[in-house]
């Protein structure tokens, strides 16, 4: 049985990387603004986490050929005690292909059995590991942050910080280190930006995104889409606050100017600080800042959405 958890793990994640190398590429589209791009990368993570997923003729899976070795449905897997709504099909990709039937489960050769029992212990011992890593160092930063003064509403003040800081994950708190005024042009900016992060509960996404890559620790794709994510969700966060321009002409300047200022005071410990995730792609990016036209905006709202409709459906063909 825990080798059987880890063949369908393994078998997500090597579906995933069909949609993480897809998402890069499309992330070299320099027209599309990367707070179009960003909410993106639910589609990785949803590969990541679920394993039944409904087939179509649509999905991008068709065209991988001998890539996908077939394909299994959820009554399959499940022995019929779970079965897909009509007309629904649910099935799970069997890239590995190194099971010849799930009922009960029955490996190609017993070596393989083998291989995949000693695999799933190493791999439930290294996830396991990585997540309490996690876990106890969030609570660490947390219990030191708890001790900030509080400004007003969500705006609190801490020594602890170097640089401007959203902290928490259910209700998250912005904390600004000393000798950063509320009240002023950079000062705003700062809590806009923050603010922006904290109405789309970007830290729960953070923690999801930090949890699924520990349990894909083995998949190096994986911690490549988590550096991109975190870049991604910095970027499409500057241009949602340069997008309302309530700063007028010289607004990106100094949107660009406060990144620098903080830029050498972001911390390991604090991966969602003001000025931390690649500092000089922001700074360009918020230099080389454009308003899309209506016409854009359409057009790459229809193309990211055929874009995921491909990513996020299952092959349709079996055998």
């Amino acid at each position: 049985m825990p080798g059987s958890i880890f063949y369908i793990v393994l078998n997500m994640s090597i579906a995933s990387c069909v949609v993480i190398v897809a998402l890069f590429l499309v992330r070299l589209l320099k027209p599309i603004p990367r707070r179009y791009i960003y909410p993106m990368w639910a589609l990785a993570f949803f590969r990541l986490a679920v394993p039944f997923i409904p087939s179509s003729r649509w999905s991008l899976f068709n065209l991988t050929g001998g890539f996908v070795k077939r394909i299994v449905d959820i009554e399959t897997v499940t022995r019929g005690t779970v079965s897909a709504p009509e007309p629904v099909d649910l099935v799970i990709l069997n890239a590995v292909g190194a099971i010849d039937s799930y009922d009960p489960v029955t490996y190609r050769e017993e070596s393989l059995e083998q291989i995949f029992n000693v695999s799933s212990a190493v791999w439930a011992v290294v996830a396991v590991g990585a997540l309490l890593a996690v876990c106890l160092l969030y609570i660490f930063t947390y219990r030191e942050l708890r001790k900030a003064f509080h400004i007003e509403g969500a705006i609190y003040r801490s020594e602890m910080v170097l640089s401007p800081v959203l902290t928490g994950v259910l209700r998250p708190r912005i904390i600004l280190p000393p000798g950063v005024d509320p009240e002023s042009t950079t000062g705003k900016m700062i809590l806009e930006h923050e603010n922006v992060h904290r109405k789309r509960l970007d830290n729960l996404w953070r923690a999801l995104a930090v949890g699924i890559a520990c349990v894909h620790w083995f998949n190096p794709l994986v911690w490549l889409m988590l550096r991109a994510f975190f870049r991604d969700m910095e970027l499409s966060c500057d241009e949602t606050v340069l997008k309302r321009g309530k700063y007028g002409s010289d607004g990106s300047k100094a949107y660009a100017s406060a990144l620098l200022q903080f830029a050498e005071n972001r911390s390991i410990f604090v991966p969602s600080a003001f000025g931390s995730s690649g500092v000089r792609v922001r700074i360009v990016n918020v230099l080389n800042y454009k308003r899309m036209t209506v016409i854009g905006a359409v057009a790459s709202a229809i193309f990211l959405l055929a874009v995921a409709f491909a990513l996020i459906t299952n092959p349709s063909f079996r055998g």
